[in-house]
């Protein structure tokens, strides 16, 4: 019985160690095209710990350091994959592993279709770093020390000149094992495309980046940039540092003389009511009177419509920048914060020309009503000319550089065609016999001279009221001295 007992054991045993082996086996592709990722079953070193790195790297090297070992066939040219230890010298990669950024090198056949994958560590460029995001120009392009660059129309990307594109290009081709990378300290690298005989689509010259001024209508970092917006800004705020001034000329609360004391009244006002029962109620006059502007709809419908197609152009495109912003910073790899800096993408397109189209109608419509209509109400004040004239103005260069760019660019008409205000526009820009790769710096400037002009303007021009009325409807809260008449 025991012996009987024993064989059973024995049978189940081996039966156990049988499909255990059977299910521990790596199971062979039946297509015989797919390739077979090494790592699968082959333990990879921990490439987060110097050893980890330091194994890793030596297994590739113990191939890629010999000459002989590493010749491969790239059609009729022969490419040596030997990698020089000397490019890691002083290199941010020296700490890196091979595989970590060569991700799918570690598999048969031994080889890759993706090349080096700078975003498996990196996040793509925002406005500041590099004065633009760059979406469509591989990181290869600028950061490797090989200056010769070429435009995939396929792919609509901007690369190195690879074995190929040096066979049938006048560009030699980037070497496959030069590890070096570029300093980017200042704009050397910037011209390998940036040159008036560029054949990859970009303007002769490198442009500056977004001022933070900028964030009204456009995504921008958090600096001030180019000399024309610093002086821009210095005029803004001491422009605000004027109108604030004259607020406090008068009494506060009964005091007439100390303006320290009128301040500290004033804050002490705004705070208790910031915390009390009047907040509702100041959110309340926030949303209607402002955001929706209530007084001015009592007044007139045909006010308030043209008003509001400026108003909420303007204002739509402002939180469309700000949520950009902090979208950005937060996850820049997101596939929305990625839409959103991406002027090509369709829906960022679309919303751009869509707000644009209303600020556009809106300034046309209040000119037609100042110049031509002229009725009895409206008053055309030289204030009101200059305003119309710098909103106009800088919509209407803005379509002209957006179309420029796109021109420019050889952005696709599948892509191009949701810009449905500047794709038009660039197919007429097209029949011009202009040189667009000169041309479109001189309109970048004008569009950021003319915005400049109208950013300095705001607190002495009537868009002043976007800072003053809002301070009155609010203190009109605080104080409980509401006055109905006041627009």
């Amino acid at each position: 019985m025991m012996r009987g007992l024993s064989c059973t054991k024995m049978v189940i045993a081996g039966v156990a160690i049988i499909l255990l082996i059977l299910t521990g086996m790596p199971q062979q592709s039946s297509a015989s095209s797919e390739a077979l990722v090494c790592l699968d079953c082959h333990r990879q070193k921990n490439v987060h710990t110097n050893e980890g790195v330091a194994a890793s790297r030596m297994f590739c090297i113990s191939c890629h350091g010999k000459l002989e070992s590493s010749l491969r066939g790239s059609g009729k040219q022969a490419v040596s994959l030997a990698v020089p230890e000397a490019s890691f010298q002083g290199n941010p990669h020296q700490h890196v592993a091979c595989v970590q950024c060569h991700t799918d090198v570690a598999r048969s056949p031994h080889q890759t279709d993706t090349g080096a994958q700078c975003r498996a560590c990196h996040t793509v460029h925002g406005e500041g770093p590099a004065h633009a995001p760059h979406l469509r120009v591989d990181c290869q392009a600028c950061h490797y020390t090989h200056a010769n660059v070429v435009f995939d129309a396929t792919g609509n990307r901007i690369m190195l000149a690879s074995i190929v594109a040096g066979q049938t290009s006048n560009q030699p081709a980037a070497g496959r094992v030069d590890h070096a990378l570029q300093d980017l300290t200042g704009e050397q690298s910037c011209r390998r495309c940036h040159h008036a005989q560029n054949t990859v689509g970009a303007p002769a010259s490198a442009l500056p980046a977004k001022s933070v001024l900028c964030i009204t209508c456009h995504p921008s970092p958090l600096a001030v940039g180019h000399p024309m917006f610093w002086l821009a800004g210095s005029i803004l705020m001491a422009g605000l540092f004027l109108m604030l001034r004259f607020w406090f000329i008068g009494s506060v609360q009964g005091e007439a003389k100390s303006l320290h004391r009128k301040i500290s009244l004033t804050s002490e006002a705004v705070w208790s009511s910031l915390f009390s029962r009047k907040l509702l109620t100041v959110l309340k006059t926030l949303a209607v009177d402002i955001l929706l502007q209530r007084r001015i709809l009592k007044e007139s419908v045909q006010r308030w419509s043209m008003h509001s197609l400026i108003f909420i152009a303007i204002l739509a495109r402002f939180a469309l920048s700000i949520f950009t912003g902090m979208l950005f910073s937060i996850n820049p790899d997101g596939d929305l914060a990625l839409a959103l800096i991406d002027k090509n993408h369709p829906v960022t397109a679309f919303t751009y020309d869509f707000l644009g189209l209303l600020l556009l109608t809106g300034i046309l419509w209040a000119a037609i009503q100042r110049f031509v209509l002229k009725p009895v109400h409206s008053l055309s004040e030289i204030k009101d000319n200059i305003t119309l004239g710098l909103i106009g103005a800088l919509v209407m260069v803005g379509f002209l550089t957006a179309a420029a760019r796109i021109l420019l660019s050889g952005v696709p008409a599948n892509i191009a065609i949701y810009s449905f205000m500047g794709y038009p526009l660039s197919r007429a820009l097209a029949v011009l016999p202009l040189d667009w790769r000169v041309v479109y710096p001189w309109l970048w400037y004008a569009h950021a001279i003319i915005g400049a002009a109208f950013i300095a303007y705001l607190p002495f021009g009537k868009l002043k009221h976007i800072f003053t009325v809002p301070m009155t409807y609010f203190l009109e809260e605080v104080y409980g001295a509401k006055k109905t008449d006041r627009v």
